[in-house]
């Protein structure tokens, strides 16, 4: 190689292959553009390589330049875990803001508790629940640390995430008391996909849903004749049409007990209902990492009643 490569080149070769430009890597980094350039073409002579390459209007990575930030992005968590403190996080103290992204149907059970468990331990930190955007922006603000854990039942959406099982459940289908079906005990599949359906996930991103994603694989599709943004709207929505809303079972159980409706087993075809968990490589080993996952893990397990 044509020279040495300290700290500061990384940073400055991280950022650029990010924001795949140099003018907003500088600012970004607080450094001037031409120093940054500077640095940029020293890294080309070093890596023999282009780095970032114009196309159209913005500048692309080149395949060299990707293996290089996967090895960075290693190389900077290590130095920043090399610089932690023992002891690493200490949620009394910190006031770090921290940010999820949730979204499933059993959200509204789940952060409630979730918030005032972060908040006993971090009574300074700063929490902010984010509706979640497309996958492609929610893997960039993981990347960016924009935000720091996804709450999901959707995992095929993530790849190249760290990801864990959260909680496995029943699924089940919530109708209003005066449903045509609300006598019996479970729909069937054929049953099932006669009625009018509820759904919190537009036609759009269906594939990788739990439920419609499972329909697909049978090569089957229901009736969805209305599309909301949350499951707080469905929960409102459902008691007073002759609609079916399919959602875990914990969160139909909490509907029953407080609204008019009944809650049906779900087509055994439709399987179980996973949640997970999902973060990027660079938080992987910090300890606040750990403290949020395991914080999240442990508020699952209680409220929820997930066996251990």
């Amino acid at each position: 190689m044509a020279s040495k490569i300290d700290l500061r080149h990384l940073q400055v070769l991280q950022a650029v292959l990010h924001e795949s430009s140099v003018s907003r890597a500088a600012v970004q980094l607080g450094l001037s553009q031409p120093a940054v350039s500077a640095t940029l073409r020293q890294l080309r002579d070093t890596f023999d390589d282009p780095l970032v390459v114009r196309s159209g209007a913005g500048m692309v990575c080149t395949e060299r330049a990707q293996d290089i930030s996967a090895a960075v992005d290693r190389v900077l968590t290590d130095i920043d875990l090399l610089l932690t403190p023992p002891g690493g996080f200490d949620p009394a103290t910190s006031e770090r803001d921290i940010r999820i992204v949730a979204y499933f149907g059993l959200g509204s059970l789940l952060i409630p508790p979730l918030i005032q468990a972060i908040h006993t331990a971090s009574p300074h930190a700063c929490v902010e629940i984010i509706q979640p955007g497309t996958p492609e922006q929610i893997k960039q603000q993981l990347h960016d640390g924009d935000i720091d854990l996804v709450i999901s039942s959707r995992q095929d959406p993530y790849p190249n995430l760290r990801f864990a099982p959260l909680m496995e459940c029943d699924i089940a289908c919530v109708v209003s008391s005066s449903h045509a079906h609300a006598a019996q005990n479970q729909l069937t599949l054929d049953e099932y996909l006669t009625l009018d359906h509820i759904s919190p996930s537009p036609a759009a991103v269906v594939a990788g849903t739990p439920i419609d994603g499972r329909l697909l694989q049978l090569g089957k599709s229901r009736n969805v004749v209305v599309t909301v943004p949350e499951f707080a709207l469905a929960r409102q929505i459902v008691p007073q049409s002759n609609l079916v809303l399919t959602t875990a079972r914990p969160f139909a159980e909490e509907m029953a007990a407080t609204l008019p409706v009944t809650v049906l087993e779900a087509p055994s075809e439709l399987g179980l209902m996973t949640a997970w968990l999902f973060w990027h490589e660079k938080s992987h080993h910090s300890p606040f990492g750990h403290w949020l996952r395991r914080t999240v893990r442990n508020v699952a397990k209680q409220t929820l009643r997930i066996p251990s």
